[in-house]
């Protein structure tokens, strides 16, 4: 009896895979154009990922890239996977309208119906409607904001001349979220100076970790087995703490109130035919108001995801690109010069125009997001059939993952010095000889970063505020840098610096 039972369970098994293998059976004719190594059966390439991490997934992938031409098909048991590992592919693909929907694994931060999670056909319309909050009038009347946040968080680091190295990722992270508080919402929360900022940057911490983790434990994907393991539990945790935080926010901006005022607002402007820029969270009303009036349910998911979006990936650039600097003296000696000339003094607030003359300074951040993007791969679900080339089309329902740090390293692209730090990579008569989707830190395509100017304006502020005041020094060699991946690439030495006074 349990011998028959044991047959009748394997002819089962065996049955519904070869029914799955044949319903797909146009769809790996397609495939088939495409390179990769030689893939075992039932399990594919799964093999060559067992033991990944966070900090081997990256060698993993340059394997790929390095020795198999791009589009390469990547078998994950049978489910296929497109890696995209160049400029020209990857602008076929972000200007796909089948390549808008992103892939399973954004669904793990728990932020579905937000923009940056959001299926293609709902994210229209909330990009649609929140693009005013990060526009150029309302940008420059931000920059005040960055320049108050910026000298507060070097005045608080001064406690820190002469002393040992550490890890400044939190104060920079504090220093990030502080201003997001207060140009989103328009609330000063004081974040670099209250225990929920440094809450906040923990859980931060603690909830991209897991994330991490959960990416590259294929046994983790299915929610209801997910749901049965410490890391959910500590997950939930984490979320418990962090929407309370959200909720005193939206108590504390009378968010009710204000969704009464902006419906009335509405209806006045459209009266008038008055317009004044919008921050985020007025654009947020306004879609709640006119679009979508379910998704006031989903106000504490759009809180957060523009706090992780304008926050966290800001702040980690930004890590990367003061230690980075204070490997190279010389080059931060060339960048203190140029900014001393076009802002010197230590109390004078950075203007649009400053940032605009600060050209050197320019290319030594894209040189740091090219050697370490924040967003180091990205990945979408087609829709339909994407056609690459004359020789390549990725068809409908497949993954595709675009490797953005292997293209930003790839030798063919930048040189037999590709993983060194170059800031001449950035000189313009080099750029103009390379593909435009070489360089590609903040995406591309109609679903780009919808913060990329916000981004350019903290960042460049924060790092003329830091090495105006302070010379910046660290032990680490750039050979000793290690990198982790998870939602978005992670120093994992952290951003061991030393700071002397100028």
């Amino acid at each position: 009896m349990w011998e028959s039972s044991l047959v009748y369970i394997c002819a089962s098994v065996i049955t519904a895979f070869i029914y799955f293998q044949w319903t797909r059976r146009k769809m790996y004719a397609t495939l088939a154009s495409m390179s990769g190594p030689t893939r075992l059966p039932l399990i594919g390439h799964a093999h060559k990922f067992a033991n990944a991490t966070p900090e081997t997934i990256a060698d993993t992938l340059m394997y790929f890239g390095s020795n198999f031409p791009s589009p390469v098909c990547i078998h994950m048991g049978p489910l296929p996977h497109v890696a995209i590992f160049d400029p020209e592919q990857l602008q076929a693909v972000l200007y796909s309208p089948n390549c808008l929907d992103k892939s399973v694994h954004y669904s793990f931060i728990r932020i579905p119906r937000t923009l940056l999670t959001a299926p293609g056909h709902l994210w229209k319309g909330l990009r649609k409607t929140l693009n005013p909050s990060l526009g150029p009038a309302i940008l420059n009347s931000f920059i005040p904001i960055f320049n108050r946040k910026s000298a507060l968080m070097t005045e608080l680091l001064e406690q820190h001349v002469g002393k040992p190295e550490r890890n400044f990722e939190r104060d920079i992270s504090k220093c990030t979220l502080d201003q997001i508080y207060l140009t989103a919402f328009g609330s000063d929360y004081r974040m670099q100076q209250s225990p929920e900022g440094d809450l906040s940057v923990e859980l931060f911490e603690i909830y991209m970790k897991l994330m991490a983790v959960r990416f590259f434990t294929v046994w983790k994907y299915p929610e209801f087995i997910y749901r049965m393991t410490k890391a959910y539990r500590k997950e939930q945790e984490c979320l418990k703490i962090y929407h309370n935080i959200n909720m005193k926010l939206a108590i504390a901006m009378n968010f009710d109130e204000q969704l009464t005022k902006s419906n009335e607002t509405t209806q006045t402007n459209e009266d008038t035919g008055t317009r004044k820029p919008k921050n985020y969270l007025e654009c947020l009303l306004k879609y709640i108001c006119e679009d979508n009036p379910a998704a006031k349910d989903d106000v504490l998911q759009h809180i957060g995801m523009i706090i992780f979006a304008g926050n966290d990936t800001t702040a980690k650039t930004i890590s990367f690109i003061l230690l980075l600097i204070a490997m190279h003296p010389d080059i931060q000696d060339r960048c203190f010069q140029e900014i001393m000339q076009v802002c010197p003094g230590n109390d004078q607030s950075v203007s649009a125009e400053d940032i605009a003359n600060l050209t050197y300074l320019d290319m030594v951040c894209k040189e740091s997001m090219r050697l370490y993007p924040v967003a180091p791969i990205i990945a979408r679900v087609t829709t339909g059939d994407v056609k690459l080339n004359d020789q390549h089309t990725i068809p409908a329902n497949c993954n595709i993952i675009v490797g953005i740090y292997q293209i930003h390293r790839d030798p063919k692209i930048w040189g037999p010095n590709a993983d060194m730090f170059d800031p001449d990579n950035f000189l313009p008569d080099n750029v103009a000889k390379r593909h435009p989707y070489s360089f590609v830190p903040f995406s591309g395509g109609p679903r780009n970063c919808i913060g990329m100017r916000y981004a350019w304006l903290s960042m460049k502020i924060i790092i003329i505020h830091m090495l105006r005041k302070y010379r910046l020094k660290t032990s680490l060699t750039l050979d000793q840098l290690k990198i982790s991946y998870g939602i978005m690439l992670n120093i994992a030495n952290g951003c061991q610096l030393t700071i002397e006074k100028r």
